[in-house]
């Protein structure tokens, strides 16, 4: 690469990071899709009869890739209709005894998520 002046210089700067930038959203991206099916894999559904119909299994989403502060990130979770009641089954109840689903997908696609991450860093996806 040869550079001709610091126009040029910053020119192939500002590339290389808009490079760097679009592969690391990438992997954000592409990594919060593993957990996102891992967790759609592993959550219960309720097969007696409820009001609603939606499972939570069905309102997991994950969010675009957002920067905040300079640290890239993506939440996942689920989504309005059922969030507030995946802490029944996950952390239990009286009545029922904790299933820790979401924190045994956590540990089980945590290797999964950071390969996702280092072949999008070290080849561009």
């Amino acid at each position: 690469m040869t550079v001709t002046g610091d126009g040029d210089l910053l020119a192939k700067i500002q590339a290389l990071d808009n490079g760097v930038q679009r592969n690391a959203r990438a992997a954000i991206r592409d990594g919060a899709e593993t957990f996102a099916d891992a967790l759609k894999t592993d959550t219960p559904v309720w097969s007696g009869e409820t009001d609603d119909p939606t499972h939570m299994r069905d309102d997991i989403r994950a969010t675009g890739v957002l920067d905040r502060g300079g640290i890239l990130e993506s939440d996942v979770g689920y989504g309005k209709d059922t969030g507030y009641r995946v802490h029944f089954p996950n952390n239990g109840t009286s009545k029922q005894s904790p299933q820790h689903f979401v924190e045994e997908v956590q540990e089980r696609t945590r290797g999964k998520v950071l390969e996702t991450f280092l072949s999008h860093l070290k080849v561009g996806g």
